[in-house]
């Protein structure tokens, strides 16, 4: 177990394309050796004052124009100020490992919209046919399903918060952090690796060179849902439904990550364009399955199939 002292030296690093420059050590993100001059984004670790042990009525956290607080009890303060700087102070003797978990989540979530991007609660990988990214309810499957490509030879792109950009070419998925967050079963159907941890509540496999490090134009979000016990119509599963019309924002604002952090945003307008264009842009569809563990591989090779009929490379295979 590992705890933070302020006045680290300074730790430069890569993540959703932004350049991040940290008072502590943050393995999850991608080393930037070449330091950083001018960051995008910085983390501060500030010690504890009267403001850690406050709470906004009976909420945790606080959002006003540029600036987002998160209190998480026995953990630490967490603020986010103008989507470039991040202060932390935590509680005494409390594991780093769990103060970088609600960093790289809650906290980056806000960030992230802050700074004008989409962030959706999903994971993505790299494919021939552009990013591939899976949304849907908690516990849905999404990491275990990206997991599986991964074992297939797709490179990750993010899991659990991945980021829409705009860019001149199209819409992106920016690269997140170099690893998965599994729950137990999940992991033992990887193969365990050796090289995993268990941190806070999961395992974590970090994944070396079998990471996409660049953003990946992409081509279509698949809402995961499982098959409804009462319907009783014989139907082939799994199934693929593009979805249409209005139908396609929903499901997108359905799965945005932490969306009550949107509310009081400055950038809340630019998100509500941004659910439009990717709506207009990206093909949504909805993957009903059965739901159970070992039809994960079956799942896998049935969406391959869908897309190399639906879609046209745009990367080389040498490139995956």
């Amino acid at each position: 177990m590992h705890f933070l002292r302020l006045k680290m030296p300074s730790s430069a690093y890569w993540a959703y394309g932004l350049a991040i420059l940290a008072d502590f050590d943050c393995p999850e993100f991608l080393p930037n050796p070449a330091g950083i001059e001018k960051p995008d984004v910085t983390i501060h670790l500030m010690p504890p004052s009267p403001e850690s042990a406050r709470t906004v009525g009976n909420n945790l956290y606080e959002v006003q124009t540029g600036n987002f607080r998160l209190t998480i009890p026995g953990v630490a303060l967490y603020r986010v100020e103008e989507g470039c700087r991040i202060f932390i102070e935590p509680y005494p003797e409390v594991p780093v490992e769990k103060i970088r978990l609600y960093l790289l989540g809650s906290v980056f979530g806000a960030l992230l919209y802050q700074r004008g991007l989409f962030p959706l609660h999903g994971s993505a990988i790299e494919t021939p046919w552009g990013a591939m990214v899976f949304v849907g309810a908690q516990g849905a499957g999404k990491s275990t399903l990206v997991a599986e490509f991964h074992r297939k030879g797709y490179r990750l792109l993010s899991d659990d918060v991945c980021a829409v950009a705009q860019a001149p070419d199209g819409l992106q998925i920016l690269p997140a952090l170099a690893q998965f967050r599994l729950c137990a079963d999940a992991f033992e159907r990887m193969g365990a690796p050796q090289i995993a941890r268990f941190d806070v509540d999961k395992f974590v496999v970090p994944l070396g060179d079998r990471y996409c490090p660049r953003p990946v134009l992409l081509r279509a979000i698949h809402v995961l849902r499982d098959q409804d016990p009462s319907n009783t119509r014989s139907e082939a599963l799994p199934a693929f439904q593009t979805l249409r019309g209005l139908d396609r924002v929903q499901r997108l604002l359905e799965n945005l990550y932490r969306p009550q952090f949107l509310k009081g945003q400055e950038t809340q307008r630019e998100l509500m364009r941004m659910a439009g264009l990717v709506a207009q842009k990206a093909t949504i569809a909805a993957v009903t399955r059965q739901r159970v563990p070992e039809d994960v591989k079956g799942l896998a090779g049935f969406l391959e199939t869908v897309w190399s009929a639906r879609f046209t490379p745009i990367i080389s295979e040498e490139r995956i």
